[in-house]
């Protein structure tokens, strides 16, 4: 039975919030000030997800979605908000975060909005069904997988291996089987990883199959397995990633900003921050994205081998004998604040989780700023909190969206030791 609702803001999954009767609901595509009716479902925490039937009374910031496959994929949750006011829920998702965690905060510069075909990697979902090779992204809150025709959010020339790879995989995968597809624009070309989800014998058939298919797509390089242990196929030419002056030769499925101009940006906002900073630390620094080309002393730090093989190869290839890449688990074994101590900035850009052990280390140091690059707001709020204890203010800080049309927003913040 459906219940009427007046939708009174977007919650930080991205979903429409509605108080009725006592109870709490969650309405997927409905918008602050519409009325709906919606079908309650399945609890959720507090409240009730309801499924949209129809919208009564629209809001004005309603528009029409560019998407064919939009309320059925999973990737996109928002295209239906009108992107001015998209893009400041998003601000206003870091600022009540900060806000509930008592950080005191600076006036943010202008958000970096995002924009639609500019995402450079994408993670396709490949499945054969009887003669046919599904190809594109699972459905919400489904394994059943959508078929795209086209995504809007996508660099054109990921969205264009689609075709390909239909026809590439029905020669490839047995009937029911299923594989990820892992695609990275790199600045020399397209690196694929195919993924397959259960061990399959590569026969010569099926690599010949492989082989044509970077051909025909004129693939930089296409490799098979899993990420730490993928078998390149066809490796046309290496595909890198210029940095600056600097140019990185990335592992398979590596991993990279969602977009060029993000990037660009957060490096931009590294340089800006701490150009004086003859001593720099990058922790998880992945393959050096952020900091790499640095003109004074480098140190990276990161846990997976091959990123900081590829950062000291990097370094190497340009005689820059003031770089150390160092592999280091920094969720089990932090640079300690007497460490931290011989550098005058830090960079960090640590995974969703944020950095609980190593903020606490950079709490007690005497590191004069450090510039920590976030993917959620929760977790950079805590963490922030940290700082702000230790003595550090929360000076500059710019929002970012690299996953446009979704409930993630990310960030690059300034802390400078008071």
């Amino acid at each position: 039975m459906s219940v009427t609702l007046n939708i009174v803001e977007v919650g930080a999954r991205g979903d429409g919030v509605a108080d009725e009767g006592r109870r709490r609901y969650f309405v997927p595509f409905s918008l602050p000030g519409e009325i709906v009716e919606a079908e309650p479902g399945e609890k959720r925490g507090e409240g009730i997800v309801a499924d949209l039937v129809e919208v009564v009374a629209p809001s004005r910031h309603r528009e029409t979605p560019p998407c064919a496959h939009f309320t059925i994929c999973g990737g996109c949750s928002l295209q239906h908000w009108r992107l001015d006011v998209y893009t400041a829920w998003k601000v206003a998702l870091i600022e009540r975060a900060l806000t509930q965690r008592g950080v005191p905060m600076p006036a943010f510069e202008k958000p970096l909005a995002g924009t639609p075909g500019e995402r450079r990697r994408v993670d396709y979902v490949l499945r054969r069904q009887g003669k046919r090779v599904l190809a594109g992204f699972h459905e919400r809150g489904s394994a059943k997988v959508v078929d795209v025709g086209n995504c809007v959010i996508a660099r054109p020339t990921l969205v264009a291996l689609l075709p390909p790879l239909r026809t590439a995989l029905a020669d490839i995968l047995p009937d029911g089987a299923s594989a990820d597809a892992v695609a990275n624009e790199t600045d020399s070309g397209i690196d694929l990883l195919i993924r397959p989800h259960k061990r399959l014998e590569l026969t010569v058939d099926r690599r010949q199959a492989l082989v044509e298919l970077a051909e025909t797509t004129g693939l930089a390089r296409l490799s098979w397995g899993g990420r730490g242990t993928a078998e390149p196929i066809v490796t046309r030419r290496e595909p890198m990633l210029l940095l600056g002056e600097a140019t990185v030769a990335v592992p398979p499925a590596s991993f990279l900003q969602a977009t060029k101009r993000a990037e660009q940006t957060m490096r931009a906002g590294v340089k800006a921050w701490l150009g004086d900073a003859a001593r720099l630390a990058d922790l998880f620094a992945g393959v050096g994205a952020l900091t790499l080309g640095w003109p004074g002393k480098l140190a990276l730090y990161e846990g997976d081998a091959a990123a900081v093989a590829a950062a000291d190869a990097a370094a190497r290839k340009r005689g820059d004998n003031k770089v150390v890449a160092e592999r280091r688990d920094l969720f089990r074994n932090p640079l300690l604040a007497a460490e931290l101590n011989a550098f005058d900035a830090v960079v960090l850009d640590p995974p969703r989780a944020g950095a609980v052990a190593q903020v606490a280390e950079l709490a007690q140091s005497r590191v004069k700023k450090i510039v920590y690059a976030s993917c959620d707001p929760g977790s950079f709020a805590r963490d922030a909190r940290v700082l702000h204890d230790g003595g550090y203010r929360l000076e500059k800080l710019m929002p970012i969206d690299q996953f446009l049309w979704s409930s993630h927003v990310e960030l690059i913040a300034l802390f400078t030791r008071r």
